[in-house]
Parts: structure tokens; sequence; C-alpha cells
């Protein structure tokens, strides 16, 4: 495949584009350089793979870096990718998220290229939080029909309260849908290159925080749910996406959505990390529209693309903190 991947210094574009190219794919990178870490993934990028094409480009510039390019695939990964961030500016959040994921999925469109796209459960919004679930000494979980299954694409994205973050999101999961790309709606991503902040890449903050020994602060009581998926599970994902899309010996997915996450076996509360790792936090107040539990139901993964998580939480967890653990020196 010839691939352009937009955010390819990010978390997700840094191991989609190291698994590519090894696997011998072409690919072509750009990312505004913005986010902290993202010069130390390029380098990594670039010292692996010299022949690893890249321009530092801001979202605006996207869609003439496509047209130019002539790509077969895009993989759309720029974006604001904090809910804290969308509260306080939500207008660079919508010219991101909206606006500029309108613009790529058009372009790409234009050229009768596929995007494949990183939406988020945040799309879902508070509509998680109005389902029935249990409280357990450590973690909350869905009762009734959900337990052990998770939320499905077909679960209601509207009715209930979003966050600006959430609401540009779905706008751009849906141009892209419209315009014939896949959209996976990710849960808790995690694994090495993922520089996390407190409210976006959660296990990554935490496992850096711990090993430098500072203070981690929750939000809420830290029964909070998720649902982890390894950077490697993820990789493995979107290349098959990639080549599916280009198959036309198959059914074609185009314009499908994906509920993409660990599933109920790789799930994990805030405490129940604590607990692990031996962390001792301290507690703050709930943040607005924060889902008290959120895992996938996988099930349409795996019966349309043949994919389902390799990477359990405990050999996950522990990459992730060998990972943390050499790179603790990089600002964090």
């Amino acid at each position: 495949m010839k691939c352009l991947i937009t955010g390819a210094a990010g978390f997700v574009g840094t191991n989609l584009s190291l698994r590519l190219l090894e696997n011998g794919h072409e690919v072509i990178g750009a990312d505004s350089l913005s986010r902290r870490g993202s010069e130390r993934n390029l380098s990594e990028l670039t010292n692996q793979y010299p022949d690893f094409r890249f321009e530092q480009k801001e979202i605006e510039d996207i869609p003439a870096f496509i047209f130019k390019n002539s790509p077969q695939i895009v993989y759309h990964f720029a974006a604001q990718v904090a809910v804290t961030t969308s509260v306080t500016n939500p207008v660079r959040d919508f010219d991101i998220n909206a606006r500029g994921t309108f613009n790529v999925a058009h372009a790409a469109n234009q050229i009768g290229v596929p995007v494949i796209y990183t939406s988020t459960n945040k799309v879902y919004g508070d509509n998680v939080n109005h389902v029935p679930i249990t409280e357990l000494e450590k973690r909350y979980d869905f009762d009734g029909e959900l337990h052990g299954k998770g939320i499905s694409e077909s679960f209601p994205i509207d009715s209930f309260h979003h966050t600006p973050y959430g609401c540009s999101k779905l706008v751009g999961d849906i141009y892209v849908r419209e315009f014939g790309g896949v959209v996976n709606r990710c849960s808790c991503m995690y694994g090495p290159n993922q520089f996390g902040i407190s409210d976006q890449g959660w296990l990554a903050y935490f496992a850096v925080k711990m090993l430098l020994k500072q203070p981690i602060t929750i939000f809420g009581d830290g029964k909070q749910v998720r649902d982890a998926l390894h950077a490697e599970d993820v990789s493995r994902l979107l290349e098959m996406q990639g080549i599916r899309l280009l198959d036309n010996s198959k059914p074609s997915i185009q314009g499908n959505v994906f509920n993409i996450g660990g599933g109920y076996k790789n799930t994990i509360s805030l405490l129940e990390l604590c607990d692990r790792w031996n962390i001792k936090p301290s507690f703050s107040e709930w943040r607005s529209a924060d889902q008290k539990v959120f895992y996938c139901d996988i099930s349409k993964a795996e019966r349309v693309l043949g994919w389902k998580p390799q990477v359990g939480l405990d050999q996950g967890l522990e990459n992730l903190l060998q990972w943390a653990e050499a790179s603790k020196k990089f600002n964090f």
C-alpha cells in the first residue's frame, strides 16, 4: 500500500508507521509536531527507516498534501485529543477535529481514496451513564444485558450531554463515513510512544508519574472502568483495514464504523491500576461527562475482519512500563 498518515508522529501514527514500514508498505507522514513527544517519535521513525517520507504540516495544509502525494489510503489521526482543551478552547477544537477532518475526507474523496479515521468512545457522550451499572469495591461495571458484552456500534450517540471534544469528533466520524471511509471508535489505547496526559493516554501518564515518583490525582472516585487495547493490536487492525479496503475480491467495508478496544477481558479501573502499581493517589471532583464505565463490544471487528486483541493486559502493561522506564528522561 501507499499510505498517507496524518498525525504520523503521534502515538497511533508512530506505531502504525513502524508496522507498515516494517511490512514493506510505502508511508508518507505529516504532523504538526505540536504535541509533547512528537519530535522524539519522529526521530525514532527516521532513525529506523531513513526512507520514511515526512513533512511538517498543520491540519489546514493536509488537503493539498493529499493531492500532491496521491496515496492509496489516508489514515487520519491528526486531532485535538484532550477533553479539557476542548472546553477551554472549543473553537480550535472544532477547527481541527470537525472542519479539519471534513477537509481531509473531502480531499481524499475527490481523488477516490478511502480514509481510515480514529474516532472515540466520547461520541456516545453521557448516554453511557444512563444505562444500568453496578458498583463493586474497586470498580463500576455494566449491569443487565451490557454486562460482559459492552457498547456496540448501534448504541445511541444523541439525546444526552457531550463535551465539545465528543461533538467535534462525532462530526468528523459522520463525514468520514459519508465519504466512504472507515471509522474506529476507540476506547483506551496504550503502549510505546504514548506521551500521555491526565485526560488522554492515562495508562502511560500513570506509568511515568509512578516511575518519577510524582503525585497522581484521580478525578472522581477511581472506580471508572475502561477496556485497554495495546498499540500492537491497534496497528494490526489498521493495517488489516487498509488492505481490506484495497481488496476488491471481498465485501467492501467502506462506510463502516467499528468499536475498538480491549473488550471485557482487558478491562481495568483506575483503583485497580493503582493497586497493581502501588500508587497512592489523591482525589478531586468528577470531570464533565466522564463515563463511569466504558468497554467495547468488539464482536463486529472479529466477525467482519477476523480481528481480536492478542496482547493481554498483563503483558501489555509490562511492555508499557519498560518503554516508560526507558523514556522517562523525556519531557513528560
